[in-house]
């Protein structure tokens, strides 16, 4: 237990160092570093309440750092306002109904209440794109230490977490190491809950790296980048997890469909030399056809994994429909992994599952099928708003808009094989970026309206009407509202 009340003491000590000397802002890098790195296990147990993770405690101590030192910039509308708010509403409702209420209502103060908290917090303390470029260097680093870590697990068969107290551990098997007896042996996943988590933030931090290296111009900084970068990719593997690999491939596919052609030039560069690898090396092309192999038989374990979601999501809209209130509301928050649920597998013996391995699926279980319709929307709209601001952001500014729309269609993919926006560190992430993303067009689009002041109206750009309109009114953040979501103006009161 001592370790963690370091841990704490570290962090809030440099919270609060930062934000004396520089303000809140400068703080927000070391936020996410801390975020992204500090494990479950670095919490303290309160009986009868909840868990002080390290990483809730880091997020109190940004809130009233944030009161007290918060930037003076205005009133700023909160884009997804309107939507949060629904989706509180509705969460609090489905709460009441719970068959868990006391789990519930943990959760909901974990996922709304965080998660919309650093939302807010991010979105009114980032006032240049400095702070966003700092912010994506320390997840990156962040998730540079942790893919160190993970391979560690890897080649010397020892985890971090094992320093934590055995009380606060996951353990998998007779120890904190993530070591399967079948099909794919040692797994890494670092200081995340599981290996998939793990692979899905490292699939949702690579699009950050790539853009870091390309727009970098220190040669010293573009060496470790690429090493970090490296490091990733090798942990990625030894994830042994297919899901962030697809995620992985999916954003990776996007860049060098969209991106601009010095990140194009690399992506090609990976390429190619991910097929060298594979001639050099041909037991890692081995070991990808095993588990492709694997995957498609169903006698096997990964097999039966696979075949898991298909049940899983026969099973959940089975119950749903079968009880029209729970398909309405949903059995509550942590109903899943507190009560489960019995599934039939072929070949297993059937049995009650506590783990749900789609959060798309289990937002439907626990929400209901408005809860699924009216988070998925939330979720999925920061990515609709990359794509415009990507589609009509001006081409020097634009480029970031689509490695955050990479890397959001990431997490989204792997959302469907893996519980993993209410566990560990992965919804802070995906509120991080979200937040970043729509800060860093309302940043760009305020530059561009103070520019146009000054600018010959035959050099603006042509594709920008939408925004002309709303500048000459003065009013820049009623029109981003109004360019990325022209389908709801209620976003824009």
């Amino acid at each position: 237990m001592s370790l963690v009340i370091f841990i704490d003491a570290v962090i809030v000590a440099t919270l609060v160092f930062i934000s004396v000397r520089k303000g809140v802002e400068e703080a927000l890098p070391y936020w996410a570093f801390f975020a992204v790195l500090l494990p479950q296990e670095a919490r303290i147990s309160l009986a009868g309440a909840f868990d002080l993770s390290s990483t809730r405690l880091a997020l109190v101590t940004l809130f009233a750092l944030f009161l007290m030192y918060r930037p003076k910039i205005g009133p700023r509308q909160l884009p997804l306002k309107n939507h949060i708010w629904v989706h509180v509403g509705w969460a609090m409702f489905s709460t009441v109904f719970s068959i868990v209420f006391t789990a519930s209502v943990k959760q909901l103060l974990a996922q709304v209440l965080e998660y919309y908290l650093l939302y807010y917090i991010l979105i009114n303390a980032i006032t240049n794109v400095g702070t966003i470029t700092k912010i994506m260097y320390a997840m990156v680093i962040a998730m540079a230490v942790c893919s160190v870590l993970g391979l560690l697990e890897i080649y010397s068969h020892w985890t971090v977490v094992s320093i934590f107290p055995t009380e606060l551990q996951k353990n998998y098997g007779a120890s904190a190491l993530y070591a399967e007896n079948f099909d794919r042996g040692v797994r890494a996943r670092s200081t995340f809950p599981h290996p998939i988590h793990f692979g899905g933030a490292l699939a949702m931090t690579i699009p950050f790296t790539l853009y870091l290296v390309s727009t970098s111009s220190a040669m010293s900084r573009k060496v470790w980048l690429n090493v970090a970068l490296l490091l990733m990719f090798w942990a990625l593997y030894k994830t042994g997890s297919r899901g962030p690999w697809i995620a992985a491939a999916t954003a990776i596919g996007i860049l060098a469909v969209a991106a601009e052609p010095r990140i194009r030039k690399r992506i090609f560069a990976g390429v190619a030399l991910a097929g060298l690898l594979l001639v050099c090396r041909p037991g890692i092309l081995e070991t990808l056809v095993n588990m492709y192999l694997a995957t498609m038989d169903t006698n096997s374990m990964m097999g039966s994994s696979f075949e898991y979601r298909p049940v899983l999501f026969h099973t959940v809209t089975k119950t749903l429909n079968s009880d029209i209130g729970r398909g309405f509301l949903g059995f509550g928050l942590e109903s899943f992994r507190d009560k489960g649920l019995i599934l039939e597998m072929p070949g297993i013996e059937t049995h009650r599952w506590f783990t749900c391995d789609s959060t798309w699926i289990l937002f439907a279980y626990e929400s209901g099928y408005v809860g699924l319709i009216i988070l998925g929307s939330l979720l999925l709209r920061p990515a609709a708003m990359a794509y415009r601001s990507f589609r009509r952001l001006s081409k020097p500014d634009r480029h970031f808009s689509l490695i955050a729309l990479s890397s959001l269609v990431s997490f989204y993919v792997v959302m469907i094989s893996v519980s993993i926006y209410g566990w560990g560190q992965n919804g802070y992430m995906l509120w991080t970026v979200i937040s970043v993303s729509i800060a860093y067009t309302l940043l760009k689009t305020a530059d561009a309206d103070d520019c146009e002041t000054s600018i010959p109206n035959d050099e603006i750009d042509s594709g920008s009407e939408l925004k002309n309109e709303f500048a000459l009114a003065g009013d820049q953040d009623r029109w981003f509202l109004q360019m990325v979501n022209q389908s709801d103006q209620t976003e824009a009161d």
